[in-house]
């Protein structure tokens, strides 16, 4: 098992790099950390799915388009968060406006790239792997978090357990 994942790891760095949200773009030792987290996500991923090495190469290729205009749509949105909050000089009222409208557009367009891509999955993963898939991305996001906190589950189920005994206590 374990040499397959290294295959499928292996086989998707030739296909490219997985985008992400640029949480910690600021330098050399920053961009070798990104690249531990993207690496740990190809095989988080790749394992929780159970992609074969042929849906490797259809999923990867198509999950790092995705990733991209995400990252695209993202940074668009930060820019007119800053252009709102940080601005040097004050907007108009029509600056506002116009600002905010694109702010609330970013969710429909966010919405619209989901269901394009969910659509583009579905024609090479079953079902059950695209359950899979939104389950995965939703613990990997999960398990990151906690990681950055300093508690670090292993699993959902132990963000679960930790919630538990923060609660009774």
């Amino acid at each position: 098992m374990n040499r397959i994942i290294q295959a499928l790891f292996l086989l998707v760095l030739t296909f490219g790099q997985i985008s992400f949200s640029p949480l910690m773009a600021q330098g050399k030792e920053d961009d070798s950390s990104l690249d531990r987290l993207k690496s740990q996500k190809v095989a988080f991923l790749t394992e929780r799915i159970g992609l074969s090495e042929k849906d490797a190469q259809l999923f990867w290729p198509l999950y790092n388009e995705m990733s991209e205009k995400m990252d695209k749509l993202w940074d668009e949105k930060k820019k007119n968060i800053n252009k709102l909050y940080h601005s040097k000089e004050p907007l108009s009222e029509a600056e506002k406006e116009v600002i905010l409208d694109e702010y609330v557009d970013y969710n429909l367009k966010k919405a619209k790239l989901e269901k394009e891509y969910h659509e583009k999955f579905k024609k090479i993963l079953t079902i059950d792997q695209i359950i899979k898939y939104y389950g995965a991305e939703h613990e990997f996001k999960k398990k990151m978090l906690h990681q950055l906190r300093g508690d670090k589950p292993t699993s959902c189920s132990d963000c679960q357990k930790n919630k538990k005994s923060k609660d009774a206590a």
